[in-house]
């Protein structure tokens, strides 16, 4: 490897897979994919680590299988972080300007921003990113990049995600068992849209709905800031559970269903066809009405969508998402899925897919890779910050020198 490229790596650690992407970085900044590998989720409830011996144990058999195809090793990784304790707030604050010429530096930048946490977050969460939407200078707005103006008072409008201190840190302990260190801790939905979204979705205004297995993660972007954050505690295993109840069938034969028979397009379903279900225990095999099946997980979909769009109303941003909505996540890939969103969040919508990497293969350009995609091109930008030290998250912001987009560009 030449000493001008560096080694990143993605950890996406989901409920219901866990996903390691190794790249390389190269000294122009580019992301080369080298090697992905993927494991069964063990230790973890709705993206929270439960069991740490499990959790560490199935982070290290994807680390592994990604080393192996790589014939790289993996040192520090960029994780990402999900689960319902994941909370955001926008703050704001102000500090005078008493530099030479009063002109404004990067210590006014980080001076200002972290004037806007002060009091804003308690003292069991941890601050995992620090968003800037706005500066103003002496109330002057609309500015994207306040270096080198001249003012005497700057104020920023930042977005604040925090995670419940603890929660973090077991994520944090499982990598460390697993013979990893983490460098950075980053919200899903967040890597999800630095994969999939385009520059004008960022800046026209998009809602990103990333449908994992035990959370729906949403973010809205609006003039290339991130305005709006949530977590949803529902995803594509509360489908599969539906079913199971519904269809009196194991789980596994209830996500074999979903994923061979599943539609939410009730109409478009022929009122005789019918799919076998596998009795539970020693109960022989029925048939039932494929109609009944998507029935089923028609009205869970619209729950969920309706959740969505109760989030994007609280946002205070609806009227501004002039792109859309961008869809990502393994429920994302329920047949239908896309006009239904449409329907239900009055917007169109597309699915989103990371693409134009060097490396990506035709199995990681797809909806369910875009978190762990999105991880490792952040681990590219992550050079000169602070690493995360076993035991301490990173709760000093990484804003200091890529303030201007949340995606750092």
């Amino acid at each position: 490897m030449s000493q001008k490229e560096r080694i990143v790596c993605g950890l996406d650690v989901g409920t219901e897979k866990i996903c390691c992407l190794i790249g390389r970085a190269r000294a122009n900044g580019d992301l080369e994919v080298a090697g992905c590998g993927y494991a069964p989720s063990a230790g973890l409830k709705k993206g929270v680590v439960v069991n740490l011996d499990e959790a560490a144990a199935a982070i290290r058999r994807a680390a592994q299988e990604a080393e192996l195809k790589s014939s790289l090793s993996i040192d520090w990784v960029t994780a990402g972080i999900s689960g319902d304790h994941i909370q955001s707030l926008n703050c704001h604050g102000a500090v005078a300007i008493n530099g030479k010429y009063h002109e404004v530096t990067a210590d006014d930048v980080a001076q200002v921003i972290l004037a806007a946490q002060n009091g804003a977050i308690p003292s069991q969460r941890e601050v995992i990113h620090v968003l800037p939407q706005e500066f103003f200078l002496d109330s002057r707005g609309d500015i994207r990049n306040p270096l080198g103006l001249t003012g005497q008072r700057l104020d920023v409008d930042v977005h604040v995600v925090t995670s419940d201190s603890a929660l973090t840190q077991n994520l944090i302990h499982a990598v460390n068992k697993a013979q990893m260190r983490v460098r950075k801790v980053v919200s899903p939905q967040l890597a999800s849209g630095q994969a999939v979204l385009a520059r004008d979705e960022r800046e026209l205004g998009t809602v990103l709905i990333d449908i994992g297995g035990g959370t729906t993660d949403i973010a809205l972007i609006v003039r290339d800031a991130v305005r709006f954050t949530s977590v949803l505690p529902v995803g594509g295993q509360h489908f599969t559970r539906d079913l199971a109840v519904g269809l009196r069938a194991s789980i596994a034969e209830a996500e074999r269903i979903k994923k061979e028979a599943g539609s939410v397009l009730v109409e478009q379903v022929a009122e005789d066809e019918v799919v076998e279900v596998a009795g539970v225990a020693e109960r022989g095999a029925r048939e039932i009405s494929r109609r009944v099946i998507c029935q089923i997980l028609r009205d869970r979909t619209i729950e969920l969508l309706e959740l969505v769009r109760d989030q994007i109303m609280r946002s205070g941003c609806r009227e501004q998402l002039v792109a859309g909505a961008v869809l990502t996540g393994g429920g994302s890939l329920l047949d239908g899925m896309l006009p239904l969103a449409e329907q239900a969040l009055e917007m169109p919508a597309r699915l989103g897919v990371p693409d134009g990497i060097p490396g990506l293969t035709n199995e990681l350009i797809h909806p369910v890779y875009a978190t762990a995609v999105g991880l490792t091109m952040l681990a590219v930008q992550s050079r000169g910050e602070r690493r995360v030290r076993p035991g301490k998250a990173n709760a000093t912001p990484w804003f200091v020198n890529r303030f201007l987009s949340w995606v750092g560009n």
